[in-house]
Protein backbone atom coordinates (compact mmCIF):
# COMPACT_ATOMS: atom_id res chain seq x y z
CA UNK A 1 0.00 0.00 0.00
CA UNK A 2 2.63 2.41 1.11
CA UNK A 3 4.42 2.00 -2.42
CA UNK A 4 0.78 2.27 -4.52
CA UNK A 5 0.73 5.60 -2.33
CA UNK A 6 3.96 7.01 -3.32
CA UNK A 7 3.29 6.09 -6.82
CA UNK A 8 -0.15 8.04 -6.57
CA UNK A 9 1.81 11.23 -5.12
CA UNK A 10 4.05 11.03 -7.75
CA UNK A 11 1.41 10.71 -10.70
CA UNK A 12 -0.36 13.77 -9.39
CA UNK A 13 3.10 16.04 -8.80
CA UNK A 14 3.89 14.84 -12.52
CA UNK A 15 -0.24 16.03 -13.71
CA UNK A 16 -0.08 19.45 -11.72
CA UNK A 17 3.80 20.07 -13.05
CA UNK A 18 2.28 19.55 -16.45
CA UNK A 19 -0.98 21.65 -16.05
CA UNK A 20 1.05 24.48 -14.07
CA UNK A 21 3.55 24.32 -17.43
CA UNK A 22 0.44 24.46 -20.53
CA UNK A 23 -1.17 27.28 -18.21
CA UNK A 24 1.78 29.50 -18.34
CA UNK A 25 2.25 28.70 -22.49
CA UNK A 26 -1.31 29.60 -22.23
CA UNK A 27 -0.40 32.88 -20.43
CA UNK A 28 2.11 33.74 -23.11
CA UNK A 29 -0.10 32.47 -26.12
CA UNK A 30 -3.50 34.48 -25.04
CA UNK A 31 -6.41 35.36 -27.92
CA UNK A 32 -6.38 38.98 -27.67
CA UNK A 33 -10.32 39.29 -28.58
CA UNK A 34 -12.07 42.33 -29.19
CA UNK A 35 -14.66 41.67 -26.14
CA UNK A 36 -11.62 42.18 -23.55
CA UNK A 37 -11.77 46.20 -24.37
CA UNK A 38 -15.49 46.52 -23.34
CA UNK A 39 -15.02 44.08 -20.32
CA UNK A 40 -12.00 46.31 -19.07
CA UNK A 41 -13.90 49.72 -19.75
CA UNK A 42 -16.88 48.35 -17.34
CA UNK A 43 -13.95 47.19 -14.86
CA UNK A 44 -12.58 50.45 -14.96
CA UNK A 45 -16.59 52.63 -14.38
CA UNK A 46 -16.11 51.04 -10.92
CA UNK A 47 -14.09 54.02 -10.09
CA UNK A 48 -14.48 56.67 -12.91
CA UNK A 49 -17.38 57.76 -14.17
CA UNK A 50 -16.28 60.22 -17.05
CA UNK A 51 -16.49 57.92 -20.15
CA UNK A 52 -13.73 60.28 -21.97
CA UNK A 53 -11.12 59.18 -18.85
CA UNK A 54 -12.22 55.40 -19.24
CA UNK A 55 -11.89 55.24 -23.00
CA UNK A 56 -8.29 56.67 -22.98
CA UNK A 57 -6.83 54.26 -20.17
CA UNK A 58 -8.23 51.01 -21.50
CA UNK A 59 -6.45 51.69 -24.73
CA UNK A 60 -3.65 52.96 -23.32
CA UNK A 61 -3.57 49.57 -21.76
CA UNK A 62 -4.19 48.44 -25.29
CA UNK A 63 -1.05 50.14 -26.68
CA UNK A 64 1.09 49.18 -23.79
CA UNK A 65 0.71 45.69 -23.61
CA UNK A 66 -0.90 43.87 -26.59
CA UNK A 67 1.42 43.13 -29.78
CA UNK A 68 1.56 44.99 -32.71
CA UNK A 69 -0.17 42.14 -34.84
CA UNK A 70 -3.25 41.80 -32.29
CA UNK A 71 -3.25 45.49 -31.71
CA UNK A 72 -3.93 46.36 -35.31
CA UNK A 73 -6.85 44.07 -35.47
CA UNK A 74 -7.95 45.34 -32.33
CA UNK A 75 -8.20 48.48 -33.57
CA UNK A 76 -9.41 48.30 -36.94
CA UNK A 77 -6.17 48.55 -38.92
CA UNK A 78 -5.93 45.06 -40.66
CA UNK A 79 -6.85 44.42 -43.51
CA UNK A 80 -8.78 41.30 -44.66
CA UNK A 81 -12.39 41.00 -41.88
CA UNK A 82 -15.23 42.47 -42.58
CA UNK A 83 -15.43 46.12 -43.56
CA UNK A 84 -18.09 46.32 -40.68
CA UNK A 85 -16.15 44.45 -38.15
CA UNK A 86 -13.13 46.66 -38.76
CA UNK A 87 -15.17 49.90 -39.20
CA UNK A 88 -17.04 49.43 -35.70
CA UNK A 89 -13.36 48.82 -33.85
CA UNK A 90 -11.96 52.27 -35.21
CA UNK A 91 -15.29 54.26 -34.60
CA UNK A 92 -14.57 52.43 -31.01
CA UNK A 93 -10.81 53.40 -30.91
CA UNK A 94 -11.47 56.85 -32.05
CA UNK A 95 -15.03 58.25 -30.09
CA UNK A 96 -15.24 57.48 -26.69
CA UNK A 97 -18.82 58.08 -27.38
CA UNK A 98 -19.13 55.32 -29.59
CA UNK A 99 -16.83 52.89 -27.10
CA UNK A 100 -19.51 54.00 -24.63
CA UNK A 101 -22.63 52.76 -26.61
CA UNK A 102 -20.89 49.38 -26.00
CA UNK A 103 -20.25 48.95 -22.97
CA UNK A 104 -24.12 48.12 -21.84
CA UNK A 105 -23.49 44.84 -24.65
CA UNK A 106 -20.74 43.48 -21.48
CA UNK A 107 -21.97 44.92 -18.50
CA UNK A 108 -24.21 41.67 -18.38
CA UNK A 109 -21.16 39.83 -17.11
CA UNK A 110 -21.56 42.10 -13.41
CA UNK A 111 -19.20 39.86 -11.41
CA UNK A 112 -16.19 39.32 -14.19
CA UNK A 113 -16.44 42.92 -14.83
CA UNK A 114 -15.46 43.71 -11.09
CA UNK A 115 -12.90 40.84 -10.96
CA UNK A 116 -11.31 42.64 -13.87
CA UNK A 117 -10.76 45.85 -11.49
CA UNK A 118 -10.00 44.44 -8.26
CA UNK A 119 -6.90 41.86 -9.67
CA UNK A 120 -5.84 45.11 -11.51
CA UNK A 121 -5.79 46.80 -8.28
CA UNK A 122 -2.73 45.02 -7.25
CA UNK A 123 -0.79 46.20 -10.28
CA UNK A 124 -1.48 43.61 -12.97
CA UNK A 125 -3.20 46.75 -15.16
CA UNK A 126 -6.48 45.67 -17.35
CA UNK A 127 -5.20 43.84 -19.99
CA UNK A 128 -2.61 41.21 -17.81
CA UNK A 129 -5.75 40.61 -15.17
CA UNK A 130 -8.12 39.47 -17.83
CA UNK A 131 -5.37 36.76 -19.08
CA UNK A 132 -4.46 35.88 -15.36
CA UNK A 133 -8.18 35.71 -14.83
CA UNK A 134 -8.58 32.70 -17.81
CA UNK A 135 -5.58 30.99 -17.34
CA UNK A 136 -5.85 30.83 -13.49
CA UNK A 137 -9.40 29.31 -14.40
CA UNK A 138 -8.04 27.05 -16.46
CA UNK A 139 -5.89 25.53 -13.75
CA UNK A 140 -8.14 25.54 -11.60
CA UNK A 141 -10.71 23.52 -13.92
CA UNK A 142 -8.15 21.26 -14.40
CA UNK A 143 -7.38 20.41 -11.11
CA UNK A 144 -11.44 19.85 -10.78
CA UNK A 145 -11.44 17.34 -13.54
CA UNK A 146 -8.40 15.72 -12.46
CA UNK A 147 -9.97 14.87 -8.93
CA UNK A 148 -13.39 13.87 -10.55
CA UNK A 149 -12.05 11.61 -12.86
CA UNK A 150 -9.55 9.87 -10.50
CA UNK A 151 -12.47 8.66 -8.17
CA UNK A 152 -13.41 6.65 -11.08
CA UNK A 153 -10.20 5.93 -13.21
CA UNK A 154 -7.13 6.05 -10.87
CA UNK A 155 -4.55 8.31 -10.29
CA UNK A 156 -2.88 6.67 -13.90
CA UNK A 157 -5.62 6.51 -15.90
CA UNK A 158 -7.29 9.79 -14.16
CA UNK A 159 -3.94 11.78 -15.13
CA UNK A 160 -3.74 10.55 -18.25
CA UNK A 161 -7.56 11.45 -19.40
CA UNK A 162 -7.78 14.54 -17.68
CA UNK A 163 -4.33 15.88 -19.27
CA UNK A 164 -5.51 14.81 -22.75
CA UNK A 165 -9.03 16.92 -22.28
CA UNK A 166 -7.56 19.83 -20.82
CA UNK A 167 -4.84 20.22 -23.66
CA UNK A 168 -7.78 19.52 -26.33
CA UNK A 169 -8.55 22.95 -28.86
CA UNK A 170 -11.63 23.65 -27.17
CA UNK A 171 -10.22 23.62 -23.75
CA UNK A 172 -7.18 25.75 -24.43
CA UNK A 173 -8.92 28.39 -26.23
CA UNK A 174 -11.02 28.76 -23.09
CA UNK A 175 -7.87 29.55 -21.51
CA UNK A 176 -6.46 31.96 -23.93
CA UNK A 177 -9.84 33.87 -24.71
CA UNK A 178 -9.87 36.92 -22.68
CA UNK A 179 -13.24 36.72 -22.08
CA UNK A 180 -15.66 35.64 -18.71
CA UNK A 181 -15.99 32.09 -20.78
CA UNK A 182 -13.16 30.13 -18.21
CA UNK A 183 -14.05 31.44 -14.85
CA UNK A 184 -17.87 30.50 -15.75
CA UNK A 185 -16.98 27.68 -16.67
CA UNK A 186 -14.96 26.85 -14.33
CA UNK A 187 -17.60 27.94 -11.18
CA UNK A 188 -20.37 26.23 -13.28
CA UNK A 189 -18.25 23.40 -13.13
CA UNK A 190 -17.27 23.17 -9.65
CA UNK A 191 -21.18 23.63 -8.99
CA UNK A 192 -22.20 20.32 -10.88
CA UNK A 193 -19.03 18.59 -8.95
CA UNK A 194 -20.99 19.59 -5.88
CA UNK A 195 -23.73 18.30 -6.84
CA UNK A 196 -23.69 15.52 -8.60
CA UNK A 197 -20.35 13.91 -7.03
CA UNK A 198 -20.18 15.30 -3.46
CA UNK A 199 -23.69 15.09 -2.93
CA UNK A 200 -23.10 18.61 -1.23
CA UNK A 201 -26.14 20.49 -2.81
CA UNK A 202 -26.40 23.40 -0.68
CA UNK A 203 -22.92 24.43 -2.39
CA UNK A 204 -23.43 23.49 -5.84
CA UNK A 205 -26.96 25.15 -6.00
CA UNK A 206 -24.91 28.68 -4.69
CA UNK A 207 -22.29 27.68 -7.23
CA UNK A 208 -24.84 27.34 -9.79
CA UNK A 209 -26.73 30.97 -9.33
CA UNK A 210 -23.31 32.78 -8.57
CA UNK A 211 -22.28 31.30 -12.74
CA UNK A 212 -25.44 33.23 -13.74
CA UNK A 213 -23.10 36.19 -12.71
CA UNK A 214 -20.45 35.81 -14.52
CA UNK A 215 -22.40 34.12 -17.62
CA UNK A 216 -25.94 35.12 -17.59
CA UNK A 217 -26.53 32.18 -20.33
CA UNK A 218 -25.91 29.37 -17.71
CA UNK A 219 -29.65 29.60 -16.61
CA UNK A 220 -30.49 27.49 -19.52
CA UNK A 221 -28.54 25.00 -17.52
CA UNK A 222 -29.96 26.42 -13.83
CA UNK A 223 -33.47 24.50 -14.99
CA UNK A 224 -32.33 21.02 -16.17
CA UNK A 225 -29.95 20.89 -12.61
CA UNK A 226 -33.24 22.01 -10.84
CA UNK A 227 -35.64 19.72 -12.66
CA UNK A 228 -33.33 17.13 -11.46
CA UNK A 229 -32.47 17.67 -8.26
CA UNK A 230 -36.54 17.97 -7.81
CA UNK A 231 -37.06 14.40 -9.94
CA UNK A 232 -34.26 12.29 -7.57
CA UNK A 233 -36.29 14.15 -4.44
CA UNK A 234 -33.33 15.83 -2.98
CA UNK A 235 -35.34 19.49 -3.18
CA UNK A 236 -38.64 19.96 -2.69
CA UNK A 237 -41.01 21.56 -5.62
CA UNK A 238 -41.25 24.71 -4.05
CA UNK A 239 -37.72 25.28 -2.98
CA UNK A 240 -36.69 24.16 -6.91
CA UNK A 241 -39.46 26.49 -8.12
CA UNK A 242 -37.96 29.64 -5.93
CA UNK A 243 -34.64 28.79 -7.26
CA UNK A 244 -35.30 28.62 -10.61
CA UNK A 245 -37.75 32.04 -10.20
CA UNK A 246 -34.31 33.56 -8.54
CA UNK A 247 -31.77 32.20 -11.86
CA UNK A 248 -34.42 33.93 -14.17
CA UNK A 249 -35.12 37.05 -12.36
CA UNK A 250 -31.25 37.34 -11.69
CA UNK A 251 -30.85 37.39 -15.57
CA UNK A 252 -33.58 40.09 -15.59
CA UNK A 253 -32.06 42.00 -13.21
CA UNK A 254 -28.40 42.25 -14.52
CA UNK A 255 -30.02 42.86 -18.33
CA UNK A 256 -32.14 45.76 -16.74
CA UNK A 257 -29.19 47.29 -14.94
CA UNK A 258 -26.92 47.34 -17.48
CA UNK A 259 -28.73 48.73 -20.20
CA UNK A 260 -28.40 45.45 -22.50
CA UNK A 261 -30.54 46.39 -25.91
CA UNK A 262 -32.20 42.87 -25.92
CA UNK A 263 -32.01 40.23 -27.89
CA UNK A 264 -32.78 41.15 -31.33
CA UNK A 265 -29.17 43.32 -30.57
CA UNK A 266 -27.93 39.85 -29.53
CA UNK A 267 -28.98 38.12 -32.52
CA UNK A 268 -27.84 41.04 -34.78
CA UNK A 269 -24.36 40.61 -33.49
CA UNK A 270 -24.07 37.26 -34.11
CA UNK A 271 -25.91 36.74 -37.60
CA UNK A 272 -25.75 39.92 -39.47
CA UNK A 273 -22.67 41.96 -38.24
CA UNK A 274 -21.23 44.28 -36.10
CA UNK A 275 -22.83 47.60 -35.56
CA UNK A 276 -21.11 50.91 -35.39
CA UNK A 277 -23.75 52.54 -32.94
CA UNK A 278 -25.46 50.31 -31.06
CA UNK A 279 -27.62 52.74 -29.00
CA UNK A 280 -28.65 54.24 -32.20
CA UNK A 281 -29.92 51.35 -34.51
CA UNK A 282 -33.18 50.01 -34.86
CA UNK A 283 -33.02 46.22 -35.17
CA UNK A 284 -34.84 44.00 -37.16
CA UNK A 285 -34.68 40.43 -36.95
CA UNK A 286 -37.35 38.28 -37.69
CA UNK A 287 -38.61 34.71 -37.10
CA UNK A 288 -37.07 33.55 -40.80
CA UNK A 289 -33.67 35.56 -40.13
CA UNK A 290 -33.92 33.34 -36.71
CA UNK A 291 -34.56 30.17 -38.94
CA UNK A 292 -31.65 31.00 -41.27
CA UNK A 293 -29.66 31.58 -38.56
CA UNK A 294 -30.64 27.78 -36.52
CA UNK A 295 -29.33 26.07 -40.28
CA UNK A 296 -25.76 27.72 -40.74
CA UNK A 297 -25.65 26.78 -36.85
CA UNK A 298 -26.62 23.34 -37.39
CA UNK A 299 -23.23 23.21 -39.89
CA UNK A 300 -21.15 25.19 -37.33
CA UNK A 301 -22.21 22.07 -35.14
CA UNK A 302 -21.38 19.29 -37.88
CA UNK A 303 -17.98 20.81 -38.37
CA UNK A 304 -17.10 21.45 -34.20
CA UNK A 305 -15.82 19.22 -31.28
CA UNK A 306 -19.98 18.95 -30.24
CA UNK A 307 -20.06 15.37 -32.46
CA UNK A 308 -16.58 13.65 -31.15
CA UNK A 309 -16.96 14.72 -27.46
CA UNK A 310 -21.33 13.80 -27.59
CA UNK A 311 -19.81 10.37 -28.79
CA UNK A 312 -17.01 10.49 -25.31
CA UNK A 313 -19.84 10.76 -23.11
CA UNK A 314 -21.94 8.33 -24.73
CA UNK A 315 -19.83 5.80 -24.01
CA UNK A 316 -20.03 6.01 -20.30
CA UNK A 317 -24.05 6.11 -20.24
CA UNK A 318 -23.51 2.39 -19.35
CA UNK A 319 -22.95 3.82 -16.02
CA UNK A 320 -26.03 5.46 -14.11
CA UNK A 321 -24.68 7.71 -11.91
CA UNK A 322 -23.22 9.55 -15.01
CA UNK A 323 -26.25 9.40 -16.85
CA UNK A 324 -27.72 12.11 -15.25
CA UNK A 325 -24.54 14.53 -15.53
CA UNK A 326 -24.65 13.98 -19.14
CA UNK A 327 -28.18 14.49 -20.12
CA UNK A 328 -28.02 18.05 -18.04
CA UNK A 329 -25.42 19.19 -19.13
CA UNK A 330 -26.69 17.80 -23.28
CA UNK A 331 -30.24 19.80 -22.19
CA UNK A 332 -28.12 22.84 -21.48
CA UNK A 333 -26.40 22.90 -24.98
CA UNK A 334 -29.62 22.01 -26.80
CA UNK A 335 -31.09 24.91 -24.51
CA UNK A 336 -28.58 27.11 -25.15
CA UNK A 337 -28.78 26.34 -28.75
CA UNK A 338 -32.29 27.00 -29.41
CA UNK A 339 -32.33 30.34 -27.78
CA UNK A 340 -28.89 31.10 -29.27
CA UNK A 341 -28.42 29.35 -32.13
CA UNK A 342 -24.81 30.24 -32.67
CA UNK A 343 -21.82 28.19 -32.08
CA UNK A 344 -18.52 28.63 -30.26
CA UNK A 345 -16.52 26.04 -28.03
CA UNK A 346 -15.88 28.15 -25.51
CA UNK A 347 -19.95 28.20 -24.60
CA UNK A 348 -19.93 24.39 -24.06
CA UNK A 349 -16.51 24.07 -22.41
CA UNK A 350 -18.56 22.41 -19.53
CA UNK A 351 -20.40 20.11 -21.96
CA UNK A 352 -17.21 18.73 -22.94
CA UNK A 353 -15.57 18.00 -19.62
CA UNK A 354 -18.86 16.85 -18.33
CA UNK A 355 -18.37 14.34 -21.43
CA UNK A 356 -14.77 13.35 -20.41
CA UNK A 357 -16.20 12.49 -16.86
CA UNK A 358 -18.57 10.15 -18.01
CA UNK A 359 -15.98 8.23 -20.48
CA UNK A 360 -13.67 7.87 -17.02
CA UNK A 361 -16.23 5.42 -15.60
CA UNK A 362 -15.69 3.13 -18.39
CA UNK A 363 -11.67 3.20 -17.38
CA UNK A 364 -12.73 2.57 -14.09
CA UNK A 365 -14.40 -0.54 -15.17
CA UNK A 366 -11.42 -1.27 -17.62
CA UNK A 367 -8.82 -0.65 -14.59
CA UNK A 368 -10.62 -3.01 -12.19
CA UNK A 369 -10.28 -5.77 -14.60
CA UNK A 370 -6.95 -5.10 -15.20
CA UNK A 371 -5.86 -4.72 -11.89
CA UNK A 372 -8.43 -8.45 -11.28
CA UNK A 373 -5.70 -10.03 -13.94
CA UNK A 374 -2.83 -8.79 -12.31
CA UNK A 375 -3.73 -10.60 -9.03
CA UNK A 376 -5.04 -13.74 -10.26
CA UNK A 377 -1.70 -13.86 -12.59
CA UNK A 378 0.64 -12.95 -9.72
Amino acid sequence: MPKIAVRDEILIFLYVLALTLSSIHLYRKPIYAMDAIQYMGNALLMEDRDIVSVHRRVYAEVDRWVPSDARRGLLGNDAGAPEDQYESRRERAKSSQIFAEFLPLFAIRPLYNQAIWLLSKTGLGLVRSTIVISVASYFAIGLILFLWVKRYAGAAFGAAMAWLLMISPPLTELGREMTSDAIATCIIFASLYFIFEKQRLVAGLALLLVSIFFRTDFVALAGPVLFVCWMERRIDFWKAGVLALLAVCSVLVINHFSGDYGIKMLYYRNFVGTPIAPAEMTVRFTFHDYLSAFRSGMTLIANSFFIPFLLLGTVGLAERRVRTLFGVTLAYVCLHFVILPNWQERWVGVFYLCCGVCAATVLETVRIRYSGRITSTG
